[in-house]
């Protein structure tokens, strides 16, 4: 093993032992054991990256030694857990027995977990991809009933991370394929969502099943896509995201003003405001009271629900059949633009990427190109919002607003650009943090400044300042933005980089390794 390796693994060990420290700590109870089922076997796998593995009993030792330090970080913070932040925070005691069964199951879980995974490393090329897929698709299909058993109650984020995994992948096809920074792709989502609440409410007393408004939202989706990319056509660079955001502000103040829509007949309408006979205008839609197409402010609500033969129709209550539907639409999604990206179109992109003259000298219909980027990247998104209508039952404005672009383009960077593995990895743990970790975080530190900080202080004015000023939730985006930073002046290319990108911004460095290898 070399240096390098060796240093990658106790990088990998430190990482998953934090973060899995941390849902200890945060969570306790059973998030231990699941977290370590979940961890170990991202360690199984990272542990026997770049090494030959000859026998699954080499890999099962392998992957046994890398989940026992992770079962061990688990084992600690359940101590830690049950015996210093339980009771600072004023929560129930447990025994000593409980504290270690419950640190006990994460690290044998862990242990065992890491080892199976490590030893299915040995196996074949071919087998081994398709072990990795079978186990991947049973931890997808099994985690709900996992976190009912466990009560860990994590399957309503999990929903939403899957949404804003096949935004991230669709904003993965224009910026991280062609190259085209999108810095609007809220609008699409936004359209979708529109589309979806338009067509299965009673707004427009349509009412359509949702199965048949699915397809029509990606559609619309795709069709705004190409009226964003027509304008956009001669522009790249700066120019190109000053637009794209100018359309991502635009699609929610048109959905928050659709409130009364009239159209007049053009040449009637001069004449009468000519002549001062207003009157004469001719009236051809929204006569004589205007329509309300989008409920301004207070938005759709409410909008249909998805229901099959067996199921019913999906309720809020039951995230069960939810979760598996996005779960399809993320697997759906995943292999129509692995397709795309390994088809002729994906390597047209490619070469747009690197080159626009040079892609256009080799007979690439650059117009044709960007067109399809933008029509793909927003038809996914177009999934996205149809879903996210209906899960919600409601849509506004307002939660389309431009920081939700900016989210996911850093989902995007941060995974890895043209990646699809790390712009996944990059939304599960952006939406982990935004809406499992942090508020879990708030909810535990206001607990301990109630009961061992805050009743030590006499003046409410100092109380006040301390209550807000150490609210994780306030400093969201500040926590945020100081993770970006931090990530891309260390790790620029992303968590999982495309090879093609990493060459790219280590260009130099790898430069420099060759001379000097030139040089001996």
């Amino acid at each position: 093993m070399t240096k390098g390796q060796v240093i990658k693994e106790i990088k990998s060990s430190w990482v998953l032992g934090a973060i899995a420290s941390l849902t200890v700590i945060l969570f306790g109870g059973w998030s231990g054991t699941v977290i370590g089922w979940l961890l170990g076997t991202a360690l199984g796998f990272v542990a026997c990256q770049g090494k030959r593995i000859p026998t699954p009993q080499i890999g099962a030792r392998i992957g046994a030694n890398a989940g026992l330090i992770l079962g061990i970080w688990l084992f600690v913070a359940s101590i830690l857990e049950g015996f210093v932040v339980r009771p600072l925070s004023g929560q129930s005691s447990r025994s000593i027995v409980e504290i270690l069964q419950f640190g006990f199951r994460a690290l044998f879980v862990t242990t065992v977990v890491a080892a199976l995974i490590a030893a299915l490393q040995a196996l074949p090329s071919p087998r081994r991809q398709q072990a990795t897929l079978v186990t991947l698709a049973f931890i997808l299909i099994i985690f709900p009933f996992v976190d009912q058993v466990a009560r860990t109650s994590w399957i309503a984020t999990a929903i939403e991370i899957l949404i804003y995994v096949i935004l991230a992948l669709g904003l993965n096809i224009p910026v991280g394929f062609a190259g085209l920074l999108d810095l609007g792709y809220a609008a699409f989502f936004a359209i979708g969502a529109y589309t979806t609440g338009l067509l299965s409410s009673s707004q427009l007393g349509i009412e359509w099943n949702f199965w048949l408004v699915l397809p029509i939202a990606a559609v619309v989706a795709a069709l705004a896509g190409v009226l964003l990319g027509t304008p956009t056509l001669r522009l790249r660079g700066d120019y190109l995201a000053i637009v794209t955001l100018g359309f991502g502000e635009i699609v929610p103040v048109i959905f928050r003003n659709l409130t009364e829509v009239r159209v007049d007949e053009p040449i009637s309408k001069l004449f009468g405001s000519v002549f001062g006979h207003p009157e004469w205008g001719i009236c051809l839609l929204g006569c004589p009271k205007p329509f309300n197409i989008t409920n301004g402010e207070a938005g759709i609500n409410p909008i249909g629900r998805p229901s099959l033969p067996i199921i019913g129709t999906f309720e809020s209550s039951n995230y069960l059949p939810w979760y598996y539907l996005i779960l399809i639409l993320v697997v759906f999604s995943y292999f129509m633009i692995d397709r795309l990206r390994n088809s002729r179109l994906g390597r047209a992109w490619a070469a747009i990427r690197e080159d626009e003259l040079a892609a256009s000298a080799m007979g690439i219909n650059l117009v044709k190109t960007k067109l399809l980027a933008f029509a793909m990247g927003a038809t996914f998104s177009g999934f996205g919002g149809a879903f996210y209508a209906a899960y919600i039952s409601a849509i506004f404005p307002t939660v389309f607003d431009f920081s939700v672009s900016v989210i996911i383009l850093c989902m995007v960077i941060l995974g890895g650009l043209g990646n699809m593995t790390g712009v996944i990895l990059g939304a599960i743990i952006i939406m982990a943090a935004d809406r499992l970790y942090l508020p879990q975080l708030a909810k535990v530190l206001k607990d301990f400044l109630n009961t061992s900080i805050l009743p030590n202080v006499s003046n409410p004015q100092i109380q006040d300042f301390i209550a807000t000023s150490l609210d994780p939730l306030q400093m969201r985006l500040f926590l945020f933005g100081l993770t970006l930073v931090i990530m891309m002046i260390v790790r620029p290319e992303g968590l999982v980089p495309d090879a093609m990108h990493q060459a790219e911004l280590h260009e130099e460095a790898s430069n420099q390794s060759l001379a000097d290898a030139r040089s001996q």
